[in-house]
């Protein structure tokens, strides 16, 4: 079978080319003839003048696979202010290249510029003519004749190239290390990809993508076809974990290594698993104590076929006391603030951290938070992919104009860790016992019981949870994901601690109710993995249902509930104050909203504009007294625009939200449109701030 090599083609006319421009006195002359061509140049370099980049147009031929967006977001042209022969150059390469890594290797493309003269700008375009995509004939795994079955079964599921697909080179890639992966993960302490050229056979390398010759292609079969071959080497032989080293440097606080061989995810025996050792590092994390933990291959014994690993630790300062700014969403408020913590990150050693910290948050003068906190982390509990919290806080919140709360709550979170390949990655449980004191701050009308609270009223509540919630997280991102799916589910019931206790105290005041909930995010990289351009989409639901009747069972407490507005809302409304509902600073105890986002990098050459983002969003949602009143009709929309710059704690942004459709507005009144002259009298917008994206 005749093929011809895609990747690294002959010499062509142009290496001829380029090796006589190479002789020295071939460049003085080109040297001289550019000068000369400059000197004497009309129009733009004899006026000696810099102009700016106009309009950049492309023209299509026949077919249009990618969107001007698409391809604007791999130039440098649109980034730069001014002008450069130099750019154009370049982005045409990069225009070249982008296309070819999707398979389109016959496509070809032209430039022209046209200096306006008025305007001082030169217009750009580009003529581009795709021609067809090439597809993956056949896809072909060389080198892997000795591994063991389970391990070639695994190889041979789930590939991301197959025949029929259209070419694609970072498809290629993550199929490349999705088989070095299995292969390393399974003992194949050697495996690679083959980059060696054999002088007696030259296929013999690592990954060839070909065509087929002229001749064949002829051949309806192997028309506009490549061929893809990868051949691996390193797959004779499988090895074992030898002896485990642990070095601690500068071990001043004595920290057990017990500590850590209990957080290595192997042992000696084991059959080498490079996933084990980052899993490995990835325990060291949870250990405040360790600053630093690597695990790396210390000596390879061939003749045992067994690797000995060295896990090398660099700690943290034990004792910490940080004052630090803090802000956070909390019942859809923004609140913004400072906080003192103390930290010991080896507390009886064992790597437990002990904490406290003392905490003010602002929102206006009617909404703060004044809290005090203790906290303790238990990083290895049965195993170390069980952690647990205990946490006691004393807490004054001063939820809104008309109530004043002192809780002291107790928090008890086992957290396990399940696997990476699950779907659901981990899961937590939240064991709560909350006592409440709530506090008329002024006499005012309470909607849901009908009834005149006097200021000075106090009613004293007990509320325990028992919650589970199981989570997914496969984004590629902490603060600013552009690929990958969040979801959470969780189950709570409130009461059964507070009924039992009631037995020995008869004037008990609690609630009972069982809350169930969804949290589902979704992210797209539509810039060709570029993380320029993303669409996200976010969906949530949640629902309180009331259930016993009695003297000690009061209504569900405005702490527990849901709230409507706010930054990370519907953001269109302030927080707090949107809702089906006569009061809508006591919350609701049906939530049904979501979103949708597109993020802009428009700047993502380097530059201190490249940590910009622009967004526009669209955000529906409302929330209801009980799940019973929900009605499609009164879903609320919102819209609106934002920025985002990315700093080392997440994106800092700003929203500008507009109210789409108002379900409690009057008659006439309720889409945007219906009075444009009265958006900004009747306060038909919210200006949202915010550290993090909105999800």
């Amino acid at each position: 079978m005749k093929l011809t090599n895609i990747i690294n083609p002959e010499p062509s006319g142009f290496f001829v080319i380029y090796s006589i421009l190479e002789k020295p006195s071939v460049k003085k002359i080109l040297c001289a003839c550019l000068l000369l061509l400059v000197v004497c140049s009309p129009g733009l370099f004899a006026q000696g003048k810099k102009v700016e980049t106009g309009d950049i147009e492309f023209n299509f031929k026949k077919t249009e696979s990618f969107s001007d967006a698409a391809l604007l977001d791999i130039m440098l042209l649109p980034r730069e202010k001014y002008f450069n022969r130099v750019n154009l150059e370049e982005d045409l390469g990069r225009l070249n290249k982008f296309y070819f890594d999707n398979g389109f290797f016959d496509v070809a493309i032209d430039t022209s510029t046209i200096y306006n003269k008025e305007d001082e700008q030169v217009n750009i375009k580009f003529t581009i003519i795709e021609n067809v995509q090439y597809t993956v004939k056949e896809f072909k795994l060389q080198g892997l004749d000795k591994v063991s079955d389970g391990v070639k079964s695994a190889i041979y599921s789930n590939q991301l190239v197959e025949p029929g697909s259209p070419y694609n080179r970072n498809k290629i890639n993550l199929e490349k290390d999705r088989i070095l992966n299995i292969l390393q993960d399974n003992g194949y302490y050697y495996s690679q990809i083959d980059t060696i050229r054999s002088k007696i056979d030259s296929s013999r390398r690592g990954i060839i993508i070909g065509k087929f010759s002229e001749e064949m292609q002829e051949k309806p079969e192997y028309k506009n076809k490549v061929l893809v071959r990868m051949r691996f080497i390193g797959t004779q032989d499988v090895y074992r974990f030898g002896r485990v080293k642990v070095n601690i440097e500068n071990n001043k606080y004595k920290l057990n290594r017990s500590v850590i061989e209990r957080e290595v995810a192997f042992k000696e025996g084991d059959i080498f698993n490079r996933s084990k050792m980052i899993e490995s590092e990835r325990n060291f994390t949870k250990l405040a104590i360790i600053q630093l933990g690597r695990v790396l291959v210390d000596t390879v014994i061939e003749a045992e076929k067994k690797i000995n690993t060295l896990v090398k630790i660099d700690l943290n300062n034990k004792y910490e006391l940080t004052p630090g700014l803090t802000s956070s969403y909390q019942a859809n408020r923004l609140y913004v603030g400072g906080n003192i913590e103390y930290k010991d990150k080896d507390f009886f050693q064992g790597g437990r951290v002990f904490s406290m910290t003392a905490e003010g948050l602002y929102n206006s003068l009617d909404v703060n938070i004044l809290s005090f906190e203790m906290s303790l982390y238990q990083p290895f509990l049965f195993n170390n992919n069980i952690t647990a919290t205990l946490t006691p806080k004393l807490a004054l919140v001063n939820l809104n104009e008309d109530l004043q709360y002192l809780v002291s709550s107790n928090l008890l979170r086992l957290t396990y860790f399940i696997a990476d390949y699950t779907f659901y990655n981990n899961a937590f449980s939240d064991l709560t016992f909350d006592y409440v004191t709530a506090k008329a701050k002024r006499t005012f009308f309470d909607a849901q019981d009908s009834v005149l609270i006097p200021e000075g009223t106090q009613v004293f509540l007990v509320n325990s949870i028992l919650g589970v919630t199981l989570v997914h997280n496969n984004t590629n991102s902490l603060f600013n994901p552009s690929k990958g799916f969040y979801h959470t589910i969780s189950l709570e019931s409130a009461g059964a601690l507070p009924k039992f206790l009631t037995l020995f105290n008869k004037g008990l005041l609690y609630s009972q109710y069982v809350k169930l909930g969804s949290v589902n995010s979704f992210y797209f990289d539509i810039s060709g993995d570029r993380a320029t351009s993303i669409v996200a989409t976010h969906f949530e639901i949640g629902d309180i249902i009331e259930y016993g009747s009695g003297e000690n069972i009061q209504p569900v407490d405005p702490l527990y509930k849901y709230y409507m507005g706010g930054g990370n809302s519907l953001r269109g409304w302030r927080g707090q104050t949107g809702g089906i509902l006569a009061n809508p600073s006591l919350g609701g105890k049906f939530l049904i909203e979501g979103s949708i986002e597109w993020r802009r990098k428009p700047f993502p050459v380097r530059s201190f504009l490249n940590p910009v983002w622009g967004v526009l969003f669209l955000d529906y949602g409302n929330v209801w007294e009980s799940g019973r009143l929900f009605k499609i009709n009164q879903i609320a929309l919102s819209a609106g625009f934002g920025i985002r710059y990315d700093t080392f704690v997440g994106p800092v942004r700003i929203d500008l939200g507009f109210k789409l459709f108002d379900p409690m507005a009057e008659e006439g009144n309720k889409w945007l449109w219906d009075n444009p002259s009265r958006i900004f009298k009747d306060k038909k917008y919210a200006i949202q701030f915010g550290l993090g994206n909105a999800f």
